[in-house]
């Protein structure tokens, strides 16, 4: 029933720096259930490429580890699913810290964690990016459901290496039918979200939303948005990382 397609790309001022790529991203799908996770690596943070890729894994396997006990019936439960996750992975990256003598900050990510089942949809953010989805029970609106958190001066935003991190997280649960969700990292932020009503630009989530409920080729589908996400188009734009993951309820 749900299927996914997603990609990182390489912003030109990491191109032109021959830094890698900064952002990470993964996604699991089943015919009941679906699981994403996207992180955004400080660019201040050494060590941000592996936190980043770090936070992602981990966020799948205590997901699917969780989930596979039992899928929660209720907002609490999933808040203290995604609470967990985020402690998780808190300590992997405290752990590999240690492990390099080097500090928790070195791995400095922002982590954005989405769940989908069946009438729920449940996420946890910390740091830049966002989440819009499509709502099949509320007259098929498009929404952004979490918001960048920004910090108080510009450019700046809490990583989940931060003191305060759990504290500062978003956890949230919509009990709702969803059609779509789209997940991405602050390289796209100024692209997606209208800098004038700060909505999801819908002549981008319109017909995104629209492809990804119908019957795709997966493969090609991933290719075609990592070539949209490389193009001069986007690139013009913004010179940062890009990821944007997308999944949908096939209905054909």
């Amino acid at each position: 029933m749900w299927q996914a397609i997603g990609a990182s790309a390489k912003g030109t001022s990491h191109i032109n720096t021959g830094s890698p790529c900064q952002d990470a991203h993964g996604y699991l799908v089943s015919d009941n259930i679906a699981i994403a996770a996207v992180a955004d690596g400080l660019g201040s943070a050494i060590k941000s490429y592996e936190g980043a890729n770090l936070a992602v894994k981990i966020s799948l396997e205590v997901l699917m580890k969780e989930l596979k006990i039992s899928i929660p019936a209720n907002n609490d439960d999933w808040i203290n699913i995604l609470h967990d996750v985020f402690i998780k992975v808190r300590e992997c990256l405290e752990r590999a810290a240690k492990e390099d003598n080097l500090l928790l900050r070195d791995f400095g990510t922002t982590l954005i964690v989405a769940v989908i089942a069946e009438d729920w949809l449940a996420i946890g953010h910390i740091g830049d990016g966002a989440v819009v989805a499509f709502f099949e029970d509320r007259d098929e609106s498009i929404q952004i459901i979490s918001e960048p958190q920004r910090g108080e001066y510009a450019n700046e935003t809490s990583p989940i290496t931060s003191t305060d991190a759990i504290n500062i997280a978003h956890f949230s649960a919509h009990k709702a039918s969803i059609k779509a969700v789209a997940i991405f990292t602050d390289g796209l932020q100024n692209l997606l979200i209208s800098t004038a009503s700060g909505k999801a630009y819908l002549p981008f989530f319109t017909p995104l939303f629209d492809g990804i409920t119908q019957n795709i080729n997966i493969s090609e589908s991933s290719i075609q948005l990592e070539d949209f996400l490389n193009s001069a188009r986007v690139c013009k734009k913004t010179d940062d990382d890009k990821t944007l993951v997308v999944i949908g309820k096939c209905t054909t």
